[in-house]
Formats: C-alpha cells, structure tokens, sequence
C-alpha cells in the first residue's frame, strides 16, 4: 500500500480500464478477462490505497489465492473486535460470528490491512482486498463503534452516481465470468436488453426500500423479462443490498448456496446486470431461439 503509481504503472503495465468508486479513489482495472490476473487497484493521488485480487496467479503475499483457510487461521490470529488509533480518534470494528468466518480482516503492518474473502464451500482464499486505515474507515465494511471524526467521504452527484454504478456492473460481469472459469464453466454473454430489466429491478427495490424478487407490484422475473421484449426458456436472479462495491457483493453471492448454485449454473448463456446505488441485480438467461 502506498506505492506511487507510476512504480505499480511499471510493474503491471497501463490498466484495461479506469473506473470510479463510491470512495474518492478510482479503480484501476487489470486482466478483465483472465481468472489468473484479474486485480482492481484504487488509486488516489498518484498513490495505490487500495487493492483487490483474484485472480489465481497474481502475488499477494504473504497469502496465495486458493490457499486452505484453516492454515491461513492458524498462522495469523482472528479477532472479533478491531482498533484503530488516529491520534485522539479512536475507532473499533466489531465483527460478527459470521464476518469472522467469511471476511475476517488483519493488521499486516502500520496502517495497511487485509480483508480474507474465505469460500465456506471449499474451505479456500477466494480473493484478498488489501487497504489502507484511512479507506477503510471510509468504507465501514464493518460495525464501527468510535470516539472522534470518521474520515469524510464526498457525496456524489447524481451523475458520478450513476457512473459509479454502471463500472459496478461491469466489474459484477467480469468477476462473475472470472469465477465461472475457475469452474469450468463457459463463460456468459453481456445482454444489455437484460441488463435494463436488472437495472429497473435494483431501481425499483432502491426507490420503494424493499429487498425481494418479487416486485411490490408483484410482478416476477419472468414478468419483468417478458414485459420488455426478452424472449427465453431458462432465467435465474440473484440480489444483494449495501455491500461495500461490487467485488463485495460477488463475493458475497459465492458464499449463499442459492446464489452459487445460480452463478455456476452450467445451462446459463448470458447475463445482464444492474446496479443502482449499492443495489445489486444479476438476472441470467438462456435465450429463446
């Protein structure tokens, strides 16, 4: 963490792309269509704060993706209750029976942590997310109790919103094709007719607060699709709410049998996918032909 970016520039080569984030920093994205070396590093001021990986063959020392989690907790302590001090500031993450188990996060040296995304299914590393004190205060991805200032984080226009969650849903179809090759499984088609059906859907559940898939209106999936034209024999959703980005949600997905199930789906050939404002929808299909 820290590192200039023209040194991460030299080391790994210009970024397939540059998107967004909800938190000050922009994502530098890496191996878009490889499982091997696929990594997002958030930039912000010519400095790397933030780094997520996944991808198989990247280095992410001291820990390695696909490593047992039962070796990794046992060469490092897990704690419930996390401190940090900034001066007179005081701040505690106090993480659930759940986070410990699924997300626990460590202290690797001055300022620097690491949250372990651990597969209960495989007893694996799935992904690591490596972060500065000062973005993961930003992000909160935990109960937080404090005494002090939290560092602010910038709202965004409606128009960065809106930025923010179309890179999201890039990135949900990309680490969704990343994990599905992991698998072996082939790997999903965007279809942008559906990507609009999930994006009103995730709209919808952000505009009228419920979290479920069926409408308010009680309409379905299958109504959702049919009312705007896609034609298809087999469709599947998945749905999540206030995870930190995208990479978080995934993640989280991969850890709900159902959702799994969904996601690696052999019978799937395509996917759309929407995002509205930390709202998540993924809706998979096998089109009619």
């Amino acid at each position: 963490m820290g590192k200039d970016l023209a040194a991460f520039e030299k080391q790994w080569g210009k970024p397939v792309r540059i998107d967004p984030s909800s938190y000050g920093y922009e994502w530098y994205i890496y191996g878009d269509k490889s499982p091997k070396g696929y990594l997002q590093a958030g930039v912000e001021d010519g400095k790397v704060v933030t780094l997520f990986v996944i991808g198989s063959e990247v280095n992410t020392n001291p820990f390695t993706i696909g490593e047992d989690s039962n070796k990794i907790i046992q060469k490092y302590p897990i704690e419930s209750d996390i401190t940090i001090n900034d001066g007179e500031d005081f701040f505690r993450f106090e993480l659930s029976e759940q986070e410990i188990m699924l997300r626990p996060l460590i202290k690797l040296g001055e300022k620097v942590w690491v949250q372990l995304y651990f597969d209960k299914f495989t007893n694996k590393l799935s992904s690591v997310r490596y972060t500065t004190s000062d973005v993961l205060l930003r992000q909160r991805p935990y109960s937080i109790v404090y005494r002090g200032d939290l560092p602010p984080v910038q709202p965004l226009t409606e128009e960065e919103q809106k930025k923010v969650d179309q890179s999201e849903e890039q990135q949900v179809f990309e680490l969704t094709n990343i994990i599905r090759l992991n698998y072996d499984k082939n790997p999903l088609e965007w279809d942008e007719l559906t990507s609009e059906v999930a994006f009103l859907h995730s709209e919808d559940m952000l505009t009228q607060q419920y979290f479920s898939h069926e409408s308010k209106d009680g309409r379905t999936l299958s109504d959702r699709l049919l009312e705007k034209g896609v034609k298809f024999t087999q469709a599947g959703e998945n749905i999540a709410a206030n995870y930190t980005d995208a990479a978080a949600a995934v993640e989280g997905w991969m850890n709900s049998e159902g959702h799994r199930n969904t996601m690696l789906n052999d019978e799937y050939t395509h996917l759309g996918v929407g995002v509205d404002n930390k709202y998540y929808t993924q809706n998979f299909l096998v089109p009619m032909k």
